[in-house]
């Protein structure tokens, strides 16, 4: 039986998206809906930010876009932890685990980037029992897929407060309903699903393209090999 390799354009996005984790944090950590509150009522509040330096990033997949996330982190100062399907040493995450390891480790993270693919196997990945352990306070960016995190246990931590802060750029159901409560939270901050959407994305994708193609005319290695099994 003839076999078909397909790629995709994994990774062309991984900086944007990085950076769009980092303006979510930063929106938080600097808070800047209050300072947007004191501009609209022309008070001046004295007020206090927070620092990233030293605080604890825990980053769910480490491919692309979370070692992007990774590399933004260490110049910040924060300590990082990672998960993957195939743990190694990587560049930039101070610790990388295997992905079971999740629930052990989100006690731990005062912020968390979420950046893992969608698979049968990460469905469900940060359900209701994964949110009670978050510590309270932390602030979350979500830029996987809808359905790696349980959406209701995710409102219901940011209502009370355990959650200090979200930046969701993915959801159960895309767009998000008008009557979802989310939009009505201030601590949570809504896109939609455009963290990788920049100028200039088409072409990088379609370069990643000609090279794969110069590459299999060649009889070279091709990048991003999708894998079955695996889902992507």
């Amino acid at each position: 039986m003839a076999r078909t390799t397909v790629t995709n354009s994994a990774g062309v996005a991984a900086n944007m998206m990085a950076e769009y984790v980092f303006g979510g944090f930063l929106h938080f950590t600097l808070n800047v809906m209050g300072l947007q509150r004191d501009k609209a009522a022309k008070a001046w509040n004295a007020r206090k930010v927070a620092p990233l330096s030293g605080k604890t990033l825990l980053i769910a997949g480490l491919g692309h876009t979370g070692r992007a996330i990774a590399k933004r982190a260490k110049a910040f100062g924060m300590y990082v932890l990672g998960t993957r399907a195939t743990p190694r040493a990587m560049e930039n995450v101070d610790e990388v685990h295997p992905a079971d390891d999740l629930a052990t480790l989100l006690p731990r993270a005062d912020f968390v980037a979420i950046a893992t693919p969608l698979t049968p196997e990460t469905r469900g990945l940060i359900g209701r029992h994964e949110v009670a352990a978050l510590k309270s306070g932390v602030v979350i960016a979500d830029v996987s897929r809808g359905g790696v995190v349980d959406q209701s246990a995710l409102l219901d931590a940011l209502k009370a407060g355990q959650i200090a802060g979200a930046a969701l750029d993915v959801f159960e159901a895309e767009p998000l309903p008008t009557d979802n409560e989310l939009w009505t939270l201030d601590n949570v901050i809504i896109s939609p699903h455009c963290s990788s959407v920049y100028a200039g994305w088409e072409k990088a994708s379609f370069n990643l393209f000609l090279g794969n193609l110069a590459g299999w005319k060649a009889g070279e290695d091709l990048v991003n090999i999708v894998n079955p099994a695996r889902g992507y």
